[in-house]
């Protein structure tokens, strides 16, 4: 029943290919040449609910642009209805959901001027007719941002750590047999976007990045403050309160947090884990920046992800895996990774790691000032508006020299913010 309803659903699709791209290519150019010029362009961010396509496009707003979320749906876990802006599956009443997504993605050819997405394309990038996205955009005279965040980017057999596959299969095992859907979508965008920011994502998959920055994730640093709580304790003295929030335990490696913490509790050390899942976003921030005292994000992916930025932005010392050189090094010599407090561990290394963040209240107390620096500095509403101006400027015309946007000797990045201290070297802890 399921395969004759899947190949009926798909038999309907191909029948609506004809007016379905008659209407893309049509609306093209009845946009070109209706466009009425604004001072400012319009941007709208989307249509996966990613997280920080909220964020985004709230920084922009505060920088004076129009600048709105039009995403097919959000995740209530995690999220409220009220942070979003426009939501394909209360539009267009009971039009079946082809039909939403070719209208969603032809009406923003007349309300929009770029489009920041992912690889899944822009409403329509699943149908027969993903392939005139970039040719109805080049009609419309639009521009396009891609910005990836993970499922739509990893090619499995282009990744060029073994441990990361592994990570992947453990957790999204369905995508190794969706890998040539996968590398036709990345590079597709890979070729006619405007401009791609991957962050550490980059060297896995398109081989061309505009941008070389560890991550343009971005959150509200006013919004997520640290409550000034520095715990003194040791592990003897009192217990430390070790947070791991994953989504997919197996891509977070969570066994060997959840090992780590009782090896160290073994050992005699007072060490509290809580693990975090499933939860909203206003219940995590709520623990990070009241009761948590370190947070690992996750020990296998060389990188980090949009949790460690909401533990720095807490101001706590945050954990993650930034262990492979071949990713790390080009972000160190030319950005601002060398910058960032994240102590870095692996599996192998995470027991010795946690020992010393538990019992050195000095260690964690300077990480957690330089994570929130960093945060600020890096990851703030200020930081997206800078990085987005630049990339809108870029598209524009103007002269911007993208790829050494923060080049350590000659980019742009304003000095003034001065440069983050900490402890650590190449991201270990040398104390």
């Amino acid at each position: 029943m399921r395969a004759l309803r899947r190949f009926s659903y798909l038999a309907v699709a191909w029948l609506l290919v004809p007016p379905s791209a008659l209407a893309v290519l049509g609306s093209a150019v009845l946009a070109r040449f209706f466009y009425k010029s604004v001072e400012k362009p319009r941007l709208v961010w989307g249509s996966d609910p990613i997280i920080n396509n909220r964020y985004w496009s709230q920084a922009m707003r505060q920088a004076g642009y129009e600048s709105e979320t039009f995403t097919v749906s959000f995740y209530p876990s995690i999220s409220n209805r009220a942070e979003w802006n426009e939501i394909l599956m209360e539009k267009f009443g009971r039009l079946p959901l082809p039909g939403k997504l070719v209208l969603a993605f032809c009406l923003s050819l007349f309300r929009y001027d770029v489009f920041f997405f992912g690889y899944n394309g822009y409403f329509i990038g699943a149908t027969p007719i993903r392939k005139l996205q970039a040719l109805a955009f080049r009609i419309a005279r639009k521009k396009t941002v891609l910005i990836p965040y993970g499922a739509d980017y990893f090619v499995y057999r282009r990744i060029k750590g073994t441990t990361l596959t592994h990570a992947l299969l453990l957790s999204y095992p369905d995508h190794a047999r969706r890998q040539r859907q996968i590398a036709d979508q990345l590079d597709y965008w890979t070729r006619y976007a405007d401009v791609v920011i991957p962050g550490m994502m980059g060297p896995d998959g398109s081989g061309r990045w505009d941008v070389l920055a560890p991550s343009s994730l971005t959150i509200d640093t006013e919004k997520w403050r640290p409550t000034g709580r520095r715990s003194d304790a040791n592990g003897i003295n009192a217990p430390v309160v070790v947070v791991h929030a994953p989504n997919h335990r197996g891509f977070k490696g969570s066994e060997f947090v959840i090992d780590a913490v009782g090896r160290l509790q073994k050992e005699g050390l007072r060490v509290e884990l809580r693990l975090l899942e499933r939860l909203q976003n206003d219940v995590v921030r709520r623990v990070l920046c009241n009761e948590a005292d370190i947070l690992i994000e996750q020990l296998i992916a060389t990188g980090h992800g949009f949790n460690a930025i909401e533990g720095m932005a807490a101001g706590l010392p945050v954990v993650s895996n930034l262990e492979d050189t071949q990713y790390t090094l080009p972000f160190r010599r030319w950005s601002f990774l060398n910058e960032c407090p994240i102590a870095s561990a692996s599996p192998e290394t995470v027991v010795d790691v946690l020992r010393q963040l538990v019992t050195r209240p000095d260690i964690r107390r300077q990480l957690a000032d330089a994570s929130r620096a960093y945060a600020e500095k890096y990851h703030s509403i200020e930081a997206a508006q800078f990085l987005f101006i630049s990339v809108l400027d870029k598209v524009a015309g103007r002269p911007v020299d993208l790829l050494n946007l923060y080049h350590p000797l000659k980019g742009t990045f304003p000095a003034d913010r001065g440069t983050i201290e900490h402890p650590l070297r190449d991201n270990k802890i040398v104390q």
